[in-house]
């Protein structure tokens, strides 16, 4: 495998920070040359420079595309960290639900689904957990900038690793039917999410609604601190006064961010608008 040039790894971070606001260090060219392998073998037979450099040449933009979401964390599973049921199912939902009694209306955004196994869960948890919830008007959401992993999250086609890793058997029975090596989440359960194509950092749709709950569970450790202040400032003004946004383990806010704690663990924290 090729190592890559210092200029087109330097070409490569300012294309990952312009993209999608990862700020990939300069002593971690290793990874990308792991990342990239596969890549540069479909394109320029291994090269991993002549892919760099054949991807800042490229007119349609489309090969920039595939190395940006080659190089993206896409770390998920299902029912990942018992965080499901210390803070949303304890204690985010009971809550909302009884302060949403009158509109009967729930929205909850997976604001980086990667390949859809969070927001699965979610539907999965709200159906098992919440009965009462198929009365009301809820809408989960679920958010990607890759178009690869929308793709297979829109498909809910998993293989059999993906779907050992964290799924009870029991929701695998009652939500999944095996076709062929694959297994594929059942489409009354597909149909409760809906997933969009929306990058972070840019431009967010109009149509957005006001949520309830956001799940932006291990992605602003990536950012700078200018980007992760944007992203907080944004999502403070998509969401309810009252609501709730849920972090992975390792991230915490500032107190400038515009978010109070609600509780913290050791797998995660949850936050309100201030």
């Amino acid at each position: 495998m090729s190592e890559i040039h210092p200029e087109n790894y330097s070409h490569l971070r300012n294309l990952l920070f312009e993209r999608i606001a990862v700020n990939l260090p300069d002593d971690k060219a290793y990874l990308a040359e792991a990342r990239l392998h596969s890549l540069a073998r479909e394109y320029t037979r291994g090269d991993i420079n002549a892919l760099i450099e054949k991807a800042c040449n490229d007119p349609e933009d489309e090969l920039r595309c595939q190395l940006v979401e080659a190089m993206a964390i896409n770390e998920t599973y299902f029912f990942r960290d018992p965080i499901f049921n210390e803070s949303f199912v304890d204690h985010m939902l009971p809550n909302l639900m009884e302060r949403r009694r009158r509109e009967r209306s729930l929205k909850i955004w997976s604001a980086a689904c990667s390949t859809g196994q969070e927001a699965y869960s979610i539907a999965m948890l709200l159906e098992e957990r919440f009965p009462e919830l198929k009365d009301w008007d809820v809408q989960i959401i679920a958010s990607d900038f890759s178009r690869k992993s929308l793709n297979k999250a829109r498909s809910g086609r998993y293989s059999l690793t993906e779907m050992n890793r964290g799924l009870p058997a029991r929701m695998m029975a009652l939500n999944f039917e095996q076709d062929g090596l694959e297994w594929q989440v059942k489409k009354p359960l597909r149909d409760k999410v809906d997933f969009q194509s929306i990058n972070l950092i840019h431009q967010w749709p109009e149509e957005l609604p006001s949520f309830d709950i956001v799940l932006l569970r291990n992605v602003l450790l990536y950012f700078t601190i200018a980007d992760r202040n944007l992203v907080l400032s944004k999502m403070r003004r998509q969401m309810q006064h009252d609501g709730y946004l849920l972090l992975g383990a390792a991230e915490n806010l500032e107190k400038c961010s515009g978010f109070k704690p609600v509780q913290a663990s050791k797998y995660g924290s949850f936050f309100q608008p201030a």
